[in-house]
């Protein structure tokens, strides 16, 4: 039997006050009442039942085109949502017409020679008109969908006359399996059904048109041969609700919705609240708007009443400065206020606007604003501007509890009504001697249509809500366990609840700002996540075709500290920047910032390179580690949400998002350094990096787009760093990279301080030539003595330079300098002896050379002989020093143009050797940072 529902009646009891009478006409839209017309509830208590339908008493004909239309709130989705069931005798699908959950409209029609799913998206608690135009001669459908018509092909490939069979049995609400029968829980609908509309025929566009917009004044072509104009009359109704309503609330544009939280808060309290549940606090912005305000308060007003003049909160405040009265979120000025009297200052800075939502106090004050402290306590009306669908995060897969819920009045107190079969219900307080009963009650979480399954949360204070991040005790649930964890939340996609279940934006969370009032968003910020089977022994495996993991490797010099020539070593410090993809891996909440996804304080890591050093000649290396970080590089975005966990967290695949091992070190190398050039000497020293402990089948080394850099002073102590190049080398059967560092020797210092002044030194003793030829012992004391100076210089140098058993350039330059010098000190002696030792020849000699015999005395005949012997050594002398400088210079040279050839021929590797699965970055930064500087 059908249950009839009277109309409410007005606020303020059978004597509705003028005012109000007023404010209900001007809700409806009209100065008077609105006509009301009658409606169908299916299921109006939530539970998914197989007894509630709604059966056509007359005949159906046979029908060759026809039109079905309808209006349709859904309050809660099944598998199969069925409006519309015909069934014949041999057919239970000639026509159904239903939703299978809030994606498809499905169409059967025909005896099953067609079935049709189209793409329509349905909101719940929200009245859409739909029409379904069958024109069957044609085969084709159009469909009228949000105000649109959408024509479709019927998928069929029967060459027979399509046609609806009549004498059917006809019924809304459940779904024929069999003629008259065969209900299942899941295919039956929850909602209310109006204005129901059956034609034979196909209607027109513009028929259509008119139903999908409500246009009372315009008329339709056709009459339809089936309606609600008399329900009594015409069906039988089983276990439904028969309400009565106006044409204008399930035609209305309007999608928002009035929530009031019947527990007294401060302003604050009240605005968060309203917040949690998606809402804001109500603000009317007319006069329409504050009378429908007032009449959806009333009903709360008794419980919201704490003596004051005013109940309920609005979204006012004042502000002191300006005087003026602002949205509370925005802090514009209002256009629109509806103070009682005279407008208020406003006197201080924490100053609200309470509203008179009470039928009891003077009609004059109803709907009035009020000015207050923020401090004082009213209930809250919130405002949803639309259906705002809550999410219930940690639940199992297999959980028999709905995962989103949306915002109900159940006996006066707020509700969560689940978008399929469950419901989340306030409870007073049990005193029944249970350890765990609250003085405040209880929430309850149940299976409408299975008592047995629920979850219970005792609530700490009387204003405890189960928004955020709470423990249920847990019964008869398939997920096996007692208690869970349970965030319910109204956060969207990318965003984060908190764990009192307000919202920030995901990449928010775990970026070292508190962004959470509780903050919740800097706890358990662990990145990684590693399977109990994982072993950090193993590296990650090879691709299908069992390519070796690439891992890619970046070094960077900071200083060459030391060039020890003595030791044969150089000392540099160095970082060293390996990067791979783990594909055994799952990384959370991952920033575009790469240090701020440390993994170095997790208690397991995964299996990272290990690196081994070698100098020249695969010697070994020290290496003294002074700073390690694991940290993972993001790449991508993240996974689809899983809502099992009970806080949102982005998801990224490790095929996708890297690791980056980041090592600073000390690392002494040998190096063979090759002195023969020296102080004109350029040194190429060596150090090798290989994988240890793997064949270079499983890992190989790559150097990534730079391979390698530098940072510090190229100036060193003797020597230049003049350029660094990092090559692929392997060593035997190991994966390896080649760093070449190539060093000038700084040869300044000893041109001005070896060269230039053993020069002079050879200058001067060259200048004895110079002096007066009989003058022995100034002569031969300042080739001595620089002889004795260039003998010491040598040995300085000597001491002060590597020592090696071959000669170096530096050492032929003293030994010459000396043999110059002792050739000097030879030439004084020898001239010397000439002019004062050497014998005389005869006078026969003196005449043959044409001299007359008085110029020939023995004096003057060795006098002579000594001169041209100092002649030939001035000129001896420059002569010899000349061609050993060109000499010595053309070695200097061809070591300089061997050096630059060896350069040319080791090139650093090509860009073009990276694989394309490595993203590319700018300046080591993954492009997709530029997204999100922040992240």
């Amino acid at each position: 039997m059908a249950r009839l529902r009277p109309p409410s009646k007005p606020p303020g009891g059978a004597a509705c006050p003028l005012l109000i009478t007023v404010c209900c006409a001007l809700v409806s839209g009209g100065v008077t009442a609105a006509a009301e017309t009658k409606v169908v509830q299916f299921q109006p208590d939530g539970v998914a039942r197989q007894d509630t339908f709604l059966r056509y008493r007359g005949e159906v004909p046979e029908l060759g085109n026809a039109t079905v239309c309808f209006r349709l709130r859904l309050h809660q989705l099944r598998e199969l949502s069925s409006v519309f069931s015909y069934a014949v005798a041999d057919e239970s699908n000639e026509v159904l017409i239903g939703f299978e959950e809030d994606t498809y409209m499905t169409l059967y029609c025909c005896g099953g020679v067609f079935h049709d799913y189209y793409n329509y998206s349905v909101t719940l608690r929200q009245w859409l008109s739909v029409c379904v135009a069958m024109d069957l001669e044609s085969r084709l459908v159009s469909l009228l969908v949000d105000g649109n018509i959408v024509k479709h092909k019927l998928s069929t490939l029967s060459e027979t006359q399509l046609r609806v069979r009549g004498g059917g049995l006809l019924l809304f609400g459940q779904d024929q399996d069999s003629y008259g029968g065969g209900f299942t829980n899941t295919q039956s609908l929850s909602g209310t059904l109006a204005d129901l509309r059956v034609y034979d025929g196909v209607l027109s566009d513009d028929d259509m048109l008119v139903f999908g917009r409500c246009d009372s004044a315009a008329e339709m072509s056709a009459s339809p041969i089936i309606d609600f104009s008399n329900i009594e009359r015409d069906f039988e109704m089983v276990n439904v609700d028969l309400l009565k309503t106006t044409k204008e609330r399930y035609c209305a544009s309007r999608r928002d919705k009035i929530l009031v939280f019947t527990e007294p808060l401060v302003f604050e309290k009240a605005k968060h609240i309203c917040g949690l549940s998606g809402g804001k606090l109500a603000l009317p912005m007319s006069e329409r708007d504050t009378w429908r305000l007032f009449n959806e308060s009333v009903p709360f007003g008794s419980a919201c009443n704490t003596g004051s003049m005013f109940s309920f909160w609005l979204g006012v405040q004042g502000h002191a400065e300006t005087q003026t009265w602002n949205h509370y979120l925005t802090g514009e000025p209002l256009n629109y206020t509806n103070f009682r009297g005279r407008k208020p200052l406003v006197e201080n800075p924490f100053i609200c606007v309470g509203f008179v939502g009470d039928d009891k106090i003077d009609s004059r004050e109803h709907g009035g604003w009020h000015a207050v402290g923020c401090k004082e306590t009213a209930c809250p009306i919130c405002h949803l501007d639309k259906v705002v669908l809550l999410k219930a995060r940690g639940l199992c897969k297999a959980s028999l509890f709905d995962r989103q819920y949306f915002l109900t009045k159940d006996n006066g107190s707020v509700a969560f009504t689940g978008t399929h079969y469950s419901k989340i219900t306030r409870h007073s307080p049990l005193h029944d001697g249970h350890e765990n009963a609250s003085d405040h009650g209880f929430w309850q979480l149940a299976r409408l249509d299975r008592p047995s399954v629920r979850a219970t949360l005792q609530m700490t204070s009387p204003t405890h809500y189960p928004f955020g991040r709470n423990e249920w005790a847990v019964q008869n649930d398939v997920c096996g366990t007692d208690s869970e964890v349970i965030t319910i939340t109204f956060c969207k996609e990318h965003q984060f609840s908190c764990s009192d279940g307000s919202c920030i934006e995901v990449q928010q969370r775990c970026d070292m700002e508190l962004d959470c009032p509780s903050g919740s968003d800097e706890m358990a910020c662990h990145f990684l996540t590693l399977d109990p089977s994982y072993n950090s022994d193993n590296p990650p495996p090879r691709s299908a075709a069992s390519s070796p993991v690439e891992v890619q490797i970046h070094l960077h010099i900071y200083a060459v500290e030391s060039i020890d020539v003595d030791n044969f070593e150089f000392t540099c410090e160095i970082e060293v920047t390996t990067e791979w993809f783990d594909p055994r891996l799952r990384f959370r909440h991952l920033n575009y910032a790469t240090e701020l996804n440390s993994l170095s304080g997790d208690e397991r890591l995964p299996w990272t390179p290990q690196l081994e050093f070698l100098g020249d000649g695969l010697t070994a290396s020290d290496v003294l580690e002074r700073r390690s970080s694991l940290s993972v590089r993001r790449y991508s975005d993240p996974l689809g949400d899983n809502d099992e966990e009970e806080q949102a967290s982005e998801v990224f695949a490790g095929e996708k998002n890297s690791l980056l091992l980041m090592r600073k070190m000390t690392v002494t190398t040998p190096c063979q350094f090759d002195l023969e050039k020296f102080p004109f000497d350029e040194q190429e020293c060596s150090m090798r990096l290989v994988i240890s402990g793997i064949t270079r089948d499983y890992i190989t080394l790559i150097p990534d787009e730079e391979g390698i850099s530098f940072s510090g002073r190229r100036k060193l102590l003797e020597y230049v760093l003049v350029k660094e190049v990092i090559k692929k080398q392997d060593v035997g059967n190991y994966s390896g990279l080649e760093v070449h560092l190539y060093l000038d020797n700084l040869t300044n210092y000893y041109i001005t301080s070896t060269y230039v002044p053993t020069l002079i030194i050879v200058v001067i003793g060259y200048l004895v030539f110079f002096f007066p030829i009989n003058n022995f012992n100034e002569r031969i004391m300042v080739g001595l003595t620089g002889l004795l100076v260039e003998a010491t210089f040598f040995s300085q140098v000597n001491s002060s330079i590597p020592h090696t058993a071959y000669m170096k350039l530096v050492d032929i330059w003293m030994v010459f300098c000396i043999l110059i010098l002792f050739q000097v000190v030879v030439s004084v002696v020898a001239i010397h002896w000439v002019l004062e030792k050497w014998p005389l020849p005869n006078v026969v000699r003196a005449v043959a050379k044409g001299l007359p015999n008085s110029l020939r005395s023995p004096e003057e005949q060795k006098k002579a002989r000594a001169v041209k012997a100092n002649r030939f050594c001035k000129l001896f002398t420059p002569i010899v020093t000349g061609v050993f400088l060109l000499v010595y210079a053309g070695l200097i040279t061809l070591d300089s143009v061997i050096q630059k050839k060896i350069s040319v021929a080791q090139k650093k590797v090509p860009v073009s050797q990276r694989r394309s699965r490595w993203p590319k970055r700018r300046f080591g930064v993954p492009l997709a940072e530029e997204k999100n500087p922040r992240r």
